[in-house]
């Protein structure tokens, strides 16, 4: 028995219905992989996407605005290691004596093993943690890596517009972000405390690894190093406030100290 001409109509709007909204659901999920961050890398891909389609406008801005967000989510770790940080540099002249004391020991001398249990009381008494600085850095870094796959991997980007840029999906044709990357860490390492190190470390960290990271970043989306310019100019306006803060003022205070002190025994032994 044949449907009538109604009937037909019917079940092919509803076959129709069906197929519209299937396409619904699959367009509000990536379709692009991730890799091995992809359970991460999707929620973060979903809100830059959200972002995008309810204020932004333009993938460039979405990618600013959500850096945005992303390091002041971010924030509090660095607090807590430039905390941890402090406290170390607190004591580090207690630990200088403490391993001087034991210098004249071999590297496989039993006593040895008492000036660690000395280093440990020290660091309880004083509550220092060694790995204390590190850790709380360690934490966001599977974000950070989720996030630089989402930029590098989503289709979205490709031929979509930035100011000067024609598509993010591509490197920058006047250089301008690889350039904004290495200005601006060079010229936050040059106002972040690095106590212990001389000239030539702080030469090395200051300028050296900006360009090496610049350069790295040199042939990569400019959506990537959209990103990193954002980041950087961030974190040079976070520096510039910690080191306005009590604990900043300390901090350079003591790196200050702790440079002549290094100055001093080069010449010594010069």
């Amino acid at each position: 028995m044949s449907a009538s001409p109604v009937q037909s109509q019917t079940l092919q709007a509803e076959a129709t219905s069906a197929s519209v909204l299937s396409v619904g659901v699959q367009s509000a999920h990536p379709t692009t992989n991730f890799g091995w961050l992809t359970f991460l890398a999707e929620p973060l891909y979903l809100a830059l996407r959200f972002l995008h389609e309810h204020g932004a406008g333009n993938w460039g801005w979405a990618i600013i605005a959500f850096t945005v967000l992303f390091n002041m989510l971010t924030i509090w770790p660095r607090i807590l290691s430039m905390r941890s940080s402090l406290k170390m540099m607190r004591i580090q002249p207690k630990m200088d004596a403490l391993k001087k004391r034991y210098a004249h020991l071999g590297i496989g001398d039993p006593k040895r093993a008492e000036m660690n249990t000395e280093l440990m009381a020290l660091y309880k008494a004083e509550g220092a943690n060694l790995y204390g600085g590190c850790l709380p850095m360690l934490l966001p870094m599977p974000l950070l890596f989720a996030y630089m796959s989402v930029l590098r991997n989503a289709t979205e980007l490709r031929h979509a517009p930035w100011l000067w840029l024609a598509d993010l999906s591509m490197p920058d044709p006047l250089h301008i972000l690889p350039l904004l990357i290495i200005g601006s860490m060079v010229l936050t390492q040059s106002i972040t405390p690095a106590p212990g190190m001389s000239s030539s470390q702080r030469l090395m960290l200051g300028i050296l690894m900006p360009v090496v990271m610049g350069f790295s970043l040199w042939r990569y989306a400019s959506g990537l190093s959209l990103y990193w310019v954002t980041g950087n100019l961030i974190n040079l306006l976070i520096q510039l406030s910690i080191n306005r803060s009590q604990m900043g003022k300390e901090m350079h205070a003591l790196a200050a100290e702790r440079a002549k002190i290094c100055q001093r025994k080069n010449k010594d032994r010069e």
